[in-house]
Order: structure tokens, then sequence, then C-alpha cells
């Protein structure tokens, strides 16, 4: 009952934040949110709009275990990757269960950015960080070796917004993936 409750109110405050900047909610996947922006309606801002979002959902997580730890709860904390590029999208299934979803190679790099990233932290491909060069701050990762993917990928740590601002808790400083 108790993960029950947590799990709502974190996918509660997930999707208001996600909403917020226009993004679609694909799915759960556990305790995850797949997260769609530029699909089913096109967005020119798309790869904005889904950093951006990421580093408000990581704002929103302190404010979420502020309250928790006031409560005597433990902090949860959340790793996001967002990757841009071509993706299949529509009605997907068989007659008997079919759903709204997104597939390809965009979609599964995108999985492994996430399981890539650190408690608190947000990364993005490099497709993604070319089109928020001058939105957000940013420390290149070393290149790293994925699942499904022929080569390394060059990935970025969000470090914080260009105006100056650093979101809290947004990343430890990092300089190696784990």
């Amino acid at each position: 009952d108790e993960i029950v409750a947590l799990l709502n109110d974190y996918f509660e405050m997930m999707v208001e934040v996600l909403f917020q900047y226009n993004g679609t909610l694909d799915k759960y996947v556990g305790d995850e949110v797949m997260a769609l922006f530029g699909v089913p309606i096109e967005n020119p801002d798309a790869a904005a709009a889904a950093v951006l979002c990421a580093v408000e959902m990581q704002r929103a997580l302190v404010e979420f275990n502020q309250t928790r730890e006031a409560d005597g709860q433990p902090a949860v904390h959340a790793g996001i990757g967002v990757n841009t590029g071509e993706v299949v999208y529509g009605a997907i299934g068989s007659s008997k269960a079919i759903q709204y979803t997104v597939i390809g190679d965009a979609v599964n790099t995108a999985s492994r950015l996430c399981s890539l990233a650190k408690p608190n932290e947000v990364i993005c491909s490099e497709t993604t960080m070319a089109l928020v060069k001058g939105l957000v701050t940013a420390v290149e990762l070393p290149k790293v070796r994925v699942k499904g993917k022929q080569g390394e990928l060059t990935t970025f740590s969000i470090t914080g917004l260009v105006d100056g601002s650093k979101p809290p808790e947004l990343i430890q400083e990092r300089t190696h993936p784990s």
C-alpha cells in the first residue's frame, strides 16, 4: 500500500510538470514515466521542451522530497534520459490490446540514457544537445557503449540553465559514467 501511494504521488507530480511543457504521457514502466514531445502534434521546439521539462522535474522532485523527509519518509531520486530523433508512432498492439506509443532507435536510445543517468541527473544525447545548446549548460561525458548501438555515444549531463540558475540537486559534478 505504501509503495502504491508513493508511486501515485510521484506520478501525479511528474505528469503535472510534463503537461506544463506540453509533453505527452506515453506510459508508466514500473517507476518510470515515458514521455513524448513533438508527437502526435509536431513541435519544432520539442527538444527544448523535453530538456526544460526534465530539469523542472528534477526541481519538483526536490520539493517532493522535502515534504517526504518532513513526514519522516525517505527521499526519492530519479535519473532522466532525453534523446531526439525520428520515431514511428501510432496505435500499436494486437486486436485484443492496443495503445498509442512510439517505437524506433531514438526511443531505445532514450531508454539507455535513462539507465545511465545517476540520481538527480538529466542526461541527453548529442542530437538533443545540438538543439538546446543555447538554453542549458552541460558537461560532456566520456563516450559510452550501450546495448543495441554500434559505436560509442556522446552524451551530456545537464548542469544548469544558460541564465545562470542551477536547479537544486540537479547534478553532482560528474566526469565519467558509472
